[in-house]
Order: structure tokens, then C-alpha cells, then sequence
């Protein structure tokens, strides 16, 4: 059996600090859950108005482009 070298000043790691011990999980309890993945967001994002604002974008940007044409 091999004899584990000795710590200066008697310290031994496998030894937990309980003021540490607790001072963490209490720090585990006061962080929030992590949240559960969302499903997967379409492209225009989560503002349902976000297709009638693109199509009125892309009318207006039409209109000024084509518009001298037919004037």
C-alpha cells in the first residue's frame, strides 16, 4: 500500500470546510433553474406582426423603386 506524501501544516484536502460547504449551496439554492430549451423560433422571430411588417417593408420599397416608371 503506498503512503500518501504529507501536507505542509497538516492540511488535507479531503477535509471540507463547512462554512465553504454551506456558503456554496446556498449559492446553488439562490441561483435560478436553468430554463427549458424553447422550441425552435421561425425566422421573423416571435412578433406575430412580424410577416405584415416585412410585406408592407417590402410594397413600400417596391413602390418607391418601380413607381417612376409608370408616372
Amino acid at each position: 500500500m503506498a503512503k500518501e506524501p504529507s501536507r505542509p501544516n497538516g492540511h488535507d484536502p479531503r477535509v471540507t470546510d463547512l462554512k465553504a460547504y454551506r456558503k456554496e449551496k446556498e449559492k446553488a439554492a439562490r441561483k435560478p433553474p436553468p430554463k427549458p430549451a424553447r422550441p425552435s423560433e421561425s425566422v421573423l422571430g416571435s412578433n406575430p406582426r412580424a410577416a405584415l411588417i416585412l410585406v408592407v417593408a417590402i410594397v413600400i420599397v417596391a413602390l418607391l423603386s418601380l413607381g417612376p416608371r409608370f408616372l
